[in-house]
């Protein structure tokens, strides 16, 4: 009997095994510079809903006594954990002090093909941690200028790197160090901050990391800095991603919102909310959804589903 129990789980490991490297078209080779597929729906999102609130549920019934408030765009814990800028400055400086904890986001220009059209010229990231971004629209659009920014000195620096690493010619990228949630971001030091110069902004991962009483003004800085129907490309953390799910309870700081040990945040967007902040700031909503991918950990033979907060906003010709 206890041979038929591992030759069943074998099995079955071998078919996850399979159904995961049939989807990826990753054979244990090398990838090329674009990832092989752009994966969105392998699950359903309110599937998971039922499972996830439930999970999360029973975590605030264990945890009676330090119960938090549920007000995210409030809560005085924020205040707590000190400046955001300074947290993510150490974590880029001593835990990422390799540049080589974000794998480069291969899967970017197929999740926005729109990057990579001819009258998409002047591109700027905020949030650019270790250039994982900027890299690939470098490589995919030969004709785009991207300009980086990061609240994180140690941030620049690695995408400063990356970029002389590829070889790319330095007018091709700019990077700066730029508080990107406070008062109106401007393109050079002591200059005017003339609003529409770019084509498109980036934010990926990168809200979710700015307090929420801040977001607002991050969002204005890419209103600003955007031509007239401009648009920003979002992704970021959606709502029940499994990392949210393995968040202890002691680390909630509201409904949507967490910390890390480290003192940085961790925002979970759901699609209205998300629609609703950048509608708040004068944006037009062009899409958005939630991207639900399931990944495969083959050394703990563990399924992972993914949720990621999927958009793209425009700013308005008038």
């Amino acid at each position: 009997e206890e041979e038929e129990e591992e030759e069943e789980e074998d099995a079955g490991r071998r078919q996850r095994m399979e159904r995961y490297t049939s989807r990826s078209g990753y054979d244990g080779g090398r990838k090329g510079n674009l990832a092989s597929e752009y994966h969105d729906s392998d699950f359903d999102w309110m599937e998971l809903r039922e499972e996830a609130e439930k999970i999360l549920s029973s975590k605030e019934e264990g945890n009676h006594e330090r119960e938090r408030g549920g007000d995210d765009e409030k809560d005085g814990g924020i205040e707590k954990l000190g400046d955001q800028g300074k947290a993510w400055e150490k974590f880029h400086n001593k835990v990422n002090s390799t540049a080589k904890f974000f794998k480069e986001k291969r899967y970017i220009l197929q999740e926005f093909p729109a990057l990579l059209e001819e009258n998409v010229l002047e591109v700027c990231e905020f949030g650019c941690g270790n250039g994982s971004t900027v890299i690939p629209i470098l490589k995919g659009n030969p004709l785009a200028r991207v300009t980086a920014m990061d609240f994180s000195e140690s941030a620049v620096e690695h995408t400063r790197q990356a970029v002389e690493r590829e070889g790319f010619e330095s007018a091709r990228c700019t990077v700066m160090t730029r508080d990107l949630s406070s008062g109106v971001v401007v393109e050079e030091e002591g200059g005017s901050g003339e609003e529409g110069k770019f084509d498109a902004v980036l934010m990926v991962f990168f809200l979710s990391a700015v307090p929420p009483p801040k977001m607002d003004k991050a969002i204005g800085n890419a209103l600003h800095l955007l031509k007239p129907g401009g648009r920003v490309f979002f992704r970021d953390y959606g709502m029940f991603d499994l990392t949210q799910l393995r968040f202890p309870q002691d680390q909630k700081l509201g409904s949507k919102l967490y910390h890390r040990g480290d003192n940085t945040l961790s925002y979970f967007f759901t699609l209205e909310d998300l629609a609703a902040k950048f509608e708040g700031e004068g944006f037009e909503t062009v899409e958005t959804d939630y991207a639900c991918v399931e990944l495969y950990n083959r050394k703990k033979d563990f399924e992972m589903r993914r949720v990621f907060a999927h958009g793209v906003f425009r700013k308005p010709l008038r």
